[in-house]
This record gives C-alpha cells, structure tokens and sequence, in this order.
C-alpha cells in the first residue's frame, strides 16, 4: 500500500474547505439561473391569459349592438378565472368601430426576482370584423 508523501499531506491541508467557498459561490448562481426561468415562465403565462382575455374580449364586441363596457367585462372576466392571484393590476380597453372591434389587454406578471423595478407589465390584444346585418342585393337585369 503506497504511503502518503508530506508534500500530499500539505496539498491537502491546503485544499481544505475549498469546496465550500466554490459552493458559496456558484450557489447564488445557481439559484438566480433557476429563478430566471421560473420568471420567465409566469411571464410567457401572463402573456398567454392576457392574448386569450383580449380573444374573449372580442368575442363578446363582435356580436351586433354590443357595447364596450360589455367587452371590457367579458375581457376582464376571464382574467379574474384564468389569472386568480397570479396578474395584478389586470386592465381592458375596447375600441369599437362600425366595421371592426379592437381590445387591449394589460396585466402585471408576478415577480419572483428580488430585482427593485422589475415590473413586468404586459399587453395584448386583439382586432376582428364587427357582424352586422346585411342584405342580399337582387339582381337589376
């Protein structure tokens, strides 16, 4: 069995306790890389609940005689069931036109980064024709 030589005994020592200062900072790291994508995430989250609000939105515009406090309620409605706790802040605005219909959306994504002035305000929207009623035209021959 090979025996230790003093100057490994010393490299040793030397070495010692320099896997915690390595872990002592490359955990930080670690840790912020891991938040960024939770962040992320609830960002790509909010952005998809705020692109379906503003759907909705439109939805309830197109119909013939509705108004924009109705889309802005069917808008915001289906933020407060798809986005419960998660955007703050959340917003509707409807533009109404005699032919189309346009609704944006806007919400705040939560914050997991203890970043000061990382305010992840989001927007959406949505543009779609209006229905209304036509009728046929006859042939003048």
């Amino acid at each position: 069995m090979p025996t230790i030589t003093r100057c490994r005994v010393r490299q040793l020592r030397r070495d010692a306790g320099s896997d915690t200062v390595s872990l002592a900072i490359l955990m930080p790291v670690a840790l912020l890389l891991i938040l960024s994508v939770v962040q992320a995430g609830l960002a790509w989250h909010t952005r998809t609940v705020l692109a379906e609000a503003a759907q909705s939105g439109v939805a309830a515009g197109r119909v013939h005689a509705s108004t924009a406090s109705q889309t802005q309620h069917a808008a915001l409605s289906f933020i407060h069931r798809a986005g419960t706790g998660l955007i703050t802040r959340p917003a509707a605005d409807a533009d109404i036109e005699t032919t189309t219909i346009e609704v944006t959306v806007t919400g705040t994504a939560p914050r997991v980064l203890p970043v000061p002035g990382l305010d992840l305000r989001l927007t959406q929207g949505a543009r779609a024709p209006r229905e209304r009623f036509t009728t046929p035209q006859r042939d003048r021959s």
